[in-house]
């Protein structure tokens, strides 16, 4: 109960803080230093742009469960990263969605994106970070900032996305924690424009990386109404995208593509080494088989 109250005061006291800031018209843009949320990426390593063209006014954001890296040139997330383990899933199953989109009030106003921006468009309000990833109320008010949507085909969003945000927490609970990077693309020559100031994406793309098997594999599918959807290495979405999501992987582990399950429960081809067993087992069968050769003597 207590630690419920917390969560519902915390992300009551952002409201209240985000009010005062547009009312009184406080500007409080300032780019966090991503080391500050440094347990969002493996080993502590945040992606990298390949294509510097990308990293033209950008804003890096450290949000409570998850780190963003915001564009002021699309106004949307470049990508969000977050860390998946089984206990936090398990909290966020506790908790009931409640819709909050609110503008992020971090950004400068000539960055940000607007509600009345998506108002109307044909286009739903994609979550990089998803909701149901959410620990606690704080996160989840958080995972609704538009710091953290992009313009996203409603059948995407609500199928395709969704089996794949299912799929990814059904790995996390197979092998204890995921590390996940979802982001977008812009591969058209011309870019379509939500009230001539959000960019469209092309494409959405989420990023998986298992420590356990030491594999990664990125799902990327076209933002639009065709259910297409391809596995894809992280090389390979990094020569489409100009973005490096993992660049402290080795380069065999960035060259193969782990042949992600398209929806929760779909079996996942994991090499035969991953299937030992546990140290602590074999030196205990060791132990088990030496006693029994001194009892034979």
């Amino acid at each position: 109960m207590i630690s419920f109250l917390r969560d519902q005061l915390l992300a009551k006291s952002k409201v209240i803080a985000a009010v005062f800031i547009v009312v009184l018209g406080v500007s409080s843009a300032q780019a966090d230093d991503l080391s500050q949320c440094s347990q969002s990426f493996y080993g502590g390593v945040y992606p990298e742009f390949s294509n510097k063209k990308l990293s033209n006014n950008t804003q890096a954001l450290c949000m409570d469960g998850f780190a963003v890296m915001y564009s002021g040139v699309s106004r949307t997330p470049l990508w969000s990263a977050e860390h998946l383990d089984r206990k936090r899933l398990q909290q966020a199953k506790k908790i009931e969605r409640e819709d909050s989109f609110h503008e992020e009030s971090r950004l400068p106003q000539s960055m940000r994106a607007k509600l009345s921006d998506y108002s109307g468009s044909g286009y739903d309000r994609g979550h990089l970070a998803p909701n149901g990833n959410m620990a606690n109320r704080s996160q989840q008010y958080d995972s609704f900032s538009l710091a953290n949507i992009a313009p996203q085909s409603p059948r995407n969003n609500r199928y395709i996305w969704r089996n794949i945000e299912s799929a990814t927490r059904y790995l996390t609970q197979q092998y204890g924690e995921v590390y996940s990077i979802t982001g977008v693309a812009f591969t058209d020559k011309k870019a379509k424009q939500l009230a001539g100031r959000v960019l469209v994406p092309s494409h959405f793309f989420k990023a998986v990386y298992i420590p356990a098997s030491n594999q990664a594999g990125v799902y990327y599918a076209p933002n639009d109404e065709s259910e297409r959807i391809q596995i894809i290495s992280i090389d390979e979405l990094t020569a489409k995208t100009g973005i490096d999501v993992l660049p402290i992987l080795d380069a065999k582990t960035k060259a193969q593509a782990l042949d992600l399950p398209l929806k929760a429960g779909d079996a996942v081809d994991v090499p035969e080494t991953t299937q030992e067993e546990p140290t602590w087992i074999l030196f205990v069968v060791a132990i088990f088989e030496w006693l029994m050769t001194q009892l034979q003597a």
